[in-house]
């Protein structure tokens, strides 16, 4: 079974469920799929290693992702945010709690203000969930006897680089030698 880019929408809880139903149901059958290490450090790191024109690309697809985002929360979610953005130090905030002074107030915001709203847009939305993030497959095993590491690697080990742009083998060589995501083969 291949579940790459799926387990960082669930809880610890409801993963270690999932593996339990699988040793129960596949007994010998065997998963493949992406982590997110814990000690990621984060959307501030990768930013540093972009061109000012790929950086200016990323702040306007975040804005718009914080847009489609704005658009379907809950009043409660976007007080959430609101709340979130008064806690933060930085010299300006947004006019008022409506989504084109925040756009405004975002586009104004300097890479170093900018990552610190993001930041704190993840500690404050991520509580909601207890997302799923692991360092070393082993700790799977711990969960159940029956689940044994086949393999675990960086994610980008096995692909090769040489057609890539610059700036593609930049991201991808950091990503893996921070050990930023991996892939992880178990068997249950």
């Amino acid at each position: 079974m291949i579940a790459g880019g799926v387990f960082h929408f669930f809880e610890g809880s409801q993963i270690k469920q999932f593996f339990s139903m699988l040793a129960d149901n596949f007994d010998g059958g065997e998963i493949v799929f992406n982590v997110i290490s814990r000690s990621a450090d984060g959307f501030g790191a990768w930013m540093n290693i972009l061109s000012p024109e790929q950086r200016d690309v990323m702040r306007t697809a975040l804005v718009d992702a914080l847009k489609g985002w704005w658009k379907k929360a809950s009043q409660d979610q976007k007080e959430k945010l609101n709340d979130m953005i008064a806690t933060l130090e930085l010299p300006t905030k947004p006019k008022s709690k409506a989504w084109p002074d925040l756009e405004a107030w975002w586009n104004q915001l300097s890479e170093k203000e900018m990552l610190e709203v993001m930041r704190g847009f993840r500690t404050s939305f991520r509580s909601d969930v207890d997302a799923w993030e692991v360092e070393d497959a082993r700790e799977i095993t711990k969960w159940d006897g029956r689940v044994t590491v086949i393999d675990q690697f960086p994610i980008f080990r096995n692909i090769p680089r040489d057609s890539l742009n610059a700036d593609m083998r930049q991201f991808m060589d950091y990503s893996d030698e921070r050990g930023r995501s991996s892939i992880i083969h178990l068997r249950v």
